[in-house]
């Protein structure tokens, strides 16, 4: 489990800068020497633990499950947060030799206030030349909060094309409604649902619509959920809308189902919705109005889960890869 809420804002160099001296304007002393010696220590002690404390809220991205480690890069760029970090990690090493330096002038009988600041400015110039990198890192912290929280249990990907009725059917089969959470997905959003299904905890996972086309030409939304699909799934439940009222010819969302059953070797669950607005019934077919066809998908997902409790084939928990996916 990955919590990116957890990274705290970024400030501005501007900001940072203010924090420092401000925190360093405060200090006393008995004597000028020993007053900017205070303040040089009140610089340092600062702006080390400040960046710190952003350098280790960032967890080890080439550590991170497959899931939360391509969903990363899809949202920021891992290679971009790590030059960003590098830069606020040079940063620190910098002021901190500036301080070193200014505290030897000082012990060796130079003004104090002149070291005092040029210190200042020195340290002013350090920061400064690092805030497109903690502008990138505060806004990396916003974009990575829309990644998900996702707990090791069986998991359920819905899948389709966009608006055929994921996010309702999801919320019909999710019977824990307080659990349920949205996150934010730029004009998208993922919908994270828990059920019980034979007498396990099971989790259900909305995302964005997918459209038919090669992988390569696929938007970043698109991707996120192809990424679900990928590291999360254990059961994929494809929803159909026989109607076109969603804006796709039925033919393309069939050739889209075909093509995630080629490159997805997990079991498939295919459904229609909109069950109230047509009688096609080869597949269960579901109505959000009525709640026709909600027992039976249920039970679909309760047979899978079922099989895979009674063999010695666990579910991969969420965000790892299983075996049968390591060799697809």
């Amino acid at each position: 489990m990955q919590d990116f809420r957890k990274i705290p804002t970024v400030l501005t160099a501007e900001e940072l800068i203010d924090k420092i001296f401000r925190r360093a304007a405060r200090v006393e002393g008995r004597n000028p020497k020993e007053r900017a010696l205070n303040k040089l220590s009140t610089i340092s002690n600062v702006s080390r633990n400040y960046f710190k404390k952003i350098i280790e809220a960032h967890p080890s991205y080439d550590s991170l499950p497959d899931f939360y480690r391509d969903m990363v890069d899809v949202v920021v760029g891992i290679r971009n947060l790590k030059k960003s970090l590098a830069a606020l990690k040079w940063a620190n090493g910098m002021i901190q030799k500036v301080v070193t330096k200014s505290v030897r002038e000082i012990k060796s009988g130079k003004n104090p206030s002149m070291v005092v600041k040029a210190t200042y400015g020195r340290v002013a110039s350090i920061i400064e030349q690092i805030d497109d990198e903690l502008r990138f890192l505060n806004d990396a912290k916003n974009r990575m909060r829309e990644i998900p929280v996702l707990l090791d249990v069986p998991t359920v990907v819905v899948a389709g094309y966009p608006n055929v009725g994921k996010s309702s059917l999801v919320a019909l089969i999710s019977t824990v409604k307080p659990e349920v959470a949205s996150y934010p997905f730029t004009t998208k959003k993922i919908n994270v649902g828990f059920a019980e299904f034979a007498g396990r905890r099971v989790q259900i996972i909305d995302t964005p619509g997918l459209l038919d086309r090669p992988l390569s030409k696929r938007n970043k939304i698109e991707r996120r959920a192809i990424l679900a699909l990928k590291h999360l799934a254990d059961i994929i439940l494809f929803v159909i809308d026989p109607t076109e009222t969603c804006g796709y010819a039925l033919e393309k969302q069939l050739s889209l189902l075909e093509e995630i059953k080629s490159y997805f070797s997990k079991p498939t669950i295919e459904v229609y919705s909109k069950a109230d607005l047509h009688e096609k019934r080869d597949k269960p077919a579901y109505s959000a109005i009525t709640g026709e066809g909600i027992d039976e998908i249920r039970k679909e997902i309760e047979k899978i889960v079922k099989i895979h409790s009674q063999t010695s084939t666990e579910i991969a928990p969420s965000g790892q890869t299983s075996t049968q996916e390591q060799h697809s």
